[in-house]
């Protein structure tokens, strides 16, 4: 019988404890904080999504990755692969029609409201628009003739080199760890090493309301009312964040190990890092977890996000942290106790030195540092020296 290959999949998984003052970091289309409700009670949530484009901001930024490792979502592409193709001695208008008809092609068409942006968002890494360029210029020749007229289109086996080019290769690493999907041309369509789930709150959600006014700093001393009122919504929460990682799909999506280790040491430093920019002028949230919990595994990957099933408080003399600490402790013993632990290769934790004692079941699996957690998981996952840098 042959082995499910599933079963050898390593996947990294990343738990958190952060907590924020009074934020408002991913809001609804009311304006309000996100909610949800969890084992029967409100809470605080911040959307995977939310978070995947802090991570990538922060990963962009900060991280050691090579650039022509990054991706941005945008429907301002024209203009740059228009840049391309002139840096090749074509003409602009030539060079323009060309793009419109490339990125028409991958489903993102010229918006005739706006010129120079696409209807539609493409997630497109710069190595990518680079190689859409060479397949034009290395084939003007067959391109150009399809620019003239009233039916100008790129003829199939331009627009097929495109997909090859998009496909042939590897991806660059934001798309490699987040994905793409692309509806009018699934053949570009690259599967999410990541899985980010939306953090909840550990505690119950009280939700609250930020009455301001503005005041006109020129007006006369006679003019006593305020010139400008409002209200923001906000509350204060301590959050349970989980993401994973699965080593397989990075590689595949990425065409090889070149990159394996800085990409994967980039996202996991982002994660543990990045905070949402929501309402940040106003509220300045901008916290660390206090706690991070690292675990390689061997098969399917566990959120531990049962531990806050019954919302956490302060009590018995203990602060929510440390109670939300000593929940994550107690179910971690609760499953390996259940399940075992057999597929787990490396669990390590790290607190902040108060919290400590509420550990138990994981007090032998503390680490130092982040760093030092994040380095041992690396060596765990067997992705050191597997492109990485620094």
């Amino acid at each position: 019988m042959q082995r499910n290959k599933e079963k050898e999949t390593m996947r990294l998984e990343i738990h958190l404890i952060q907590s924020f003052c009074p934020a408002n970091l991913n809001r609804d289309e009311n304006g309000m904080p996100k909610s949800t409700v969890f084992g029967g009670r409100p809470r605080a949530r911040i959307s995977s999504q939310c978070q995947k484009r802090a991570v990538r901001l922060y990963y962009q930024q900060y991280s050691d990755v090579s650039a022509d490792q990054f991706a941005c979502r945008s429907r301002l592409w024209l203009p740059n692969l228009k840049a391309l193709l002139v840096q090749k001695e074509i003409s602009e208008e030539k060079a323009e029609l060309a793009a419109k008809l490339a990125l028409k092609h991958l489903g993102a068409e010229e918006d005739p409201k706006k010129p120079g942006k696409t209807k539609t968002i493409l997630f497109l890494g710069y190595t990518e628009l680079e190689a859409i360029a060479n397949v034009l210029v290395k084939n003007w020749g067959v391109v150009s003739p399809g620019l003239a007229g009233n039916n100008r289109e790129l003829p199939k086996e331009i627009a097929k080199a495109i997909e090859r080019a998009l496909t042939g290769t590897g991806k660059p690493g934001d798309v490699a760890l987040f994905g793409r999907m692309m509806a009018s041309l699934p053949a570009v369509n690259v599967d999410a090493a990541v899985q980010v789930a939306h953090a909840i709150s550990v505690n119950v959600l009280q939700q609250e309301f930020d009455f301001f006014t503005a005041v006109d700093d020129l007006s006369g001393s006679d003019d006593t009312g305020a010139d400008h009122m409002g209200e923001t919504g906000y509350n204060s929460s301590t959050y349970y964040r989980f993401a994973v990682l699965d080593k397989e799909q990075l590689i595949h999506n990425l065409g090889g190990t070149e990159h394996l280790g800085s990409i994967v040491k980039a996202f996991a430093t982002a994660f543990v890092h990045a905070v949402p920019s929501g309402h940040q002028n106003g509220f300045a949230a901008h916290t660390r977890p206090a706690l991070v919990m690292l675990v390689v595994r061997k098969c399917q990957p566990i959120s531990l996000v049962d531990a806050f099933e019954d919302p956490v408080a302060p009590k018995a003399g203990l602060s929510l942290l440390e109670n939300a600490v000593k929940a994550l402790d107690t179910h971690w013993g609760e499953l390996i106790k259940m399940y075992g632990e057999s597929d787990v290769k490396y669990r390590g934790v790290v607190t902040l030195d108060r919290l400590s004692s509420r550990l138990s079941v994981l007090k032998p699996s503390q680490e130092g540092s982040v760093e030092s957690l994040i380095q041992k998981a690396l060596e765990a996952l067997d992705v050191v020296g597997s492109g990485q840098e620094g």
